[in-house]
């Protein structure tokens, strides 16, 4: 029933965004699923849901309907329906509520990270552990190193028990990963370059670390093969469409993996005498 009513409330708000109307498609027999929900969610239900969705219903049956209130009604519902995931928080910027990325939630936990030493490292900082430079053996164990303290982490953030629901257990594994790999491209990056610049290393971007306040180079995403680089490539077009220089994919000469960037002159410059050569 629940994706039933999502369906149909999607169905309306892409309707009236688009041509300023609702869809008269099944519009009776829509109406009739959205009153049997009300009905069956009497006792069951979230009030302020069931109140939601009434006043969607008699919006739209009035012969003259606010077209922007029944939006608004309907963007309230669908997350009533189905809120974020629960690993999310939100904060409000400019009047505006926003969903807090992983910087903002994980902040406190990569400060910690930051500061903690590998013992069979010589005390070495975990921060500046590049796993896709040193040997697997210690790759494997400075990740689940992250791997632990990032489940720690996401778990007191989300304190409300699952049992018996393998949707939001197979929720919970997404977004501990998601956590995790956020963790483990911070890691690997090196400090105290305000006076450098990155020159010809294609491995490193060079950017403001807001946790210690200092200019570092990060590493860029690497990807295991061109395929993977080329289609980051046309996904990087695809949310900014406003970019008008080139991209390309290159080989890094420091992980031996593939990293996407904006095509630089001075290798094109260097390719004919280098052919020549």
């Amino acid at each position: 029933m629940n994706t039933k009513v999502k369906n149909i409330l999607k169905h309306w708000k892409k309707s009236i965004e688009r041509y300023n109307k609702i869809d008269e498609w099944n519009f009776s027999e829509n109406v009739s699923v959205l009153s049997r929900y009300i009905r069956n969610n009497e006792n069951n239900g979230s009030k302020d849901l069931k109140g939601l969705i009434r006043s969607l219903r008699d919006n739209i049956l009035c012969p003259n309907p606010n077209l922007e209130q029944i939006v608004q009604t309907i963007e309230k519902a669908l997350v009533a329906l189905d809120p974020p995931a629960i690993c999310m928080f939100s904060k409000k910027v400019n009047g505006r509520i926003k969903i807090a990325g992983q910087e903002s939630r994980f902040k406190g936990e990569t400060g910690h990270l930051f500061k903690e030493r590998l013992k069979f490292k010589e005390g070495m900082l975990l921060r500046n552990f590049d796993i896709e430079t040193e040997c697997a053996k210690d790759s494997r164990k400075v990740r689940r190193i992250v791997e632990k303290r990032m489940s720690q982490a996401y778990h007191r953030m989300n304190k409300r028990a699952k049992d018996g629901d393998s949707h939001e257990a197979n929720s919970e594994r997404y977004w501990m990963k998601r956590a995790t790999s956020y963790q483990l491209h911070n890691i690997g990056q090196v400090e105290n370059v305000k006076c450098l610049s990155r020159g010809l290393s294609t491995h490193w971007k060079r950017c403001y670390d807001p946790q210690t306040g200092e200019i570092v180079f990060k590493k860029k995403m690497a990807y295991s093969t061109l395929e993977e680089a080329l289609k980051a490539i046309d996904e990087w077009y695809l949310f900014h469409p406003e970019e008008k220089r080139p991209m390309e994919a290159y080989k890094c000469s420091h992980c031996k993996k593939w990293h996407i960037g904006h095509k630089s002159e001075y290798i094109e410059i260097l390719e004919p005498q280098n052919s020549i050569a």
